[in-house]
């Protein structure tokens, strides 16, 4: 228990130290790179899009700040409930939260890419003439 309880620096953790912030820094890169790439794929699905939110800001704030907290020295049992927790909430998005809405909103888009428009009816609208005019029934 007195390892996580020590400062996070080179000498106590030689192995960790470097592998901690710079996994932080590549995976906040990674990070803003996907949302990037979802926003412009996913732009006509709005739950998508609300779905890659709640994934990026929970990854970004963790591992953007561990940078932060691993060369400022704080310990690491600190730094493990931070990226637990971050990491908690973004697999309680995908895993929980999402997937009903994300069924819903795929039955909307099957259902309106087949089924087709109601019919009009041909009292409802005249049908235009030859010359352009509407022509009134009898």
């Amino acid at each position: 228990m007195n390892v996580l309880t020590d400062p996070f620096t080179p000498a106590t953790f030689p192995d960790l130290f470097t592998l901690m912030w710079l996994a932080g820094l590549l995976i906040a890169i990674g990070a803003i790179a996907i949302y990037n790439l979802a926003g412009r794929r996913y732009r006509r699905y709005p739950e998508l899009l609300a779905l890659h939110e709640w994934v990026f800001w929970p990854i970004i704030i963790t591992w953007g700040v561990i940078p932060l907290l691993v060369v400022i020295g704080v310990p690491l049992i600190l730094q493990l409930i931070i990226v637990l927790s971050g990491m908690g909430i973004a697999a309680h998005a995908v895993f929980v939260r999402f997937p009903p809405r994300i069924a819903a909103a795929n039955d909307e888009i099957r259902r309106r890419r087949f089924v087709p428009p109601p019919r009009r009816s041909e009292r409802e609208r005249a049908k235009p003439t030859p010359a352009g005019r509407r022509r009134k029934h009898r």
